[in-house]
């Protein structure tokens, strides 16, 4: 089945991979520096969310990189992916309520600043993986509803039920070809006979 994701879509969502990736340098230093200078827990700590991002961003390249050279890979699918995304995004702003509040309180200027650069960081992942948690969310649940009940349970990752079984049945008497034929515990859907090459002559 051809995907429904458009090139466009492809682009922005490998540009905003590496956008996790190389924000989290400069990430990394700026709230280090505060969390040592402050003594602070908060938003020090918010680093730890945006090296899930960044791993899962060099992650998921990569294994889009291998996949093109024809390299078969299974590791995550789209359903991991997505619900990776929500929970990075969820941490992330678990993290940023706490450094906000922090940063409020009596802190010399300089620090309050650092900090807050450092939020900015945390905030631009958050967007990112609401984003990209969104666009899996409409490629996943609005655009692959099975109608068969008994598939459901594998439509999520984009693949047959557990209980599907595929079967090719031909007919050389009769010079009919059925194509694939799935048959599920109370579900069957076949396809249209097609006459074979030999009796179309």
């Amino acid at each position: 089945m051809p995907s429904s994701t458009s090139p466009r879509l492809i682009s922005i969502d490998v540009l905003l991979r590496r956008t996790t990736i190389i924000s989290f340098p400069a990430a990394f230093i700026l709230l280090l520096i505060h969390g040592i200078s402050a003594q602070l827990a908060f938003p020090a700590l918010g680093l730890l969310p945006l090296a899930a991002s960044a791993f899962l961003g060099v992650f998921i390249l990569n294994r889009d990189r291998v996949a093109a050279l024809g390299s078969p890979i299974q590791s995550l699918t789209p359903y991991n992916i997505f619900v990776s995304d929500i929970v990075i995004a969820a941490s992330l702003l678990a993290f940023l309520i706490p450094s906000w509040i922090m940063l409020t309180e009596s802190h010399p200027r300089g620090l309050v600043v650092l900090g807050t650069y450092g939020t900015v960081f945390m905030m631009v992942d958050f967007a990112i993986h609401v984003y990209l948690a969104g666009n899996h969310f409409l490629h996943l649940f609005a655009f692959r509803a099975c109608d068969c009940p008994h598939c459901r349970s594998g439509s999520l990752q984009g693949q047959p039920g557990p209980d599907t079984l595929e079967i090719t049945i031909s007919s050389d008497d009769a010079g009919m070809e059925f194509g694939d034929r799935a048959v599920e515990a109370g579900c069957m859907r076949e396809t249209t006979p097609m006459l074979s090459r030999a009796q179309m002559v």
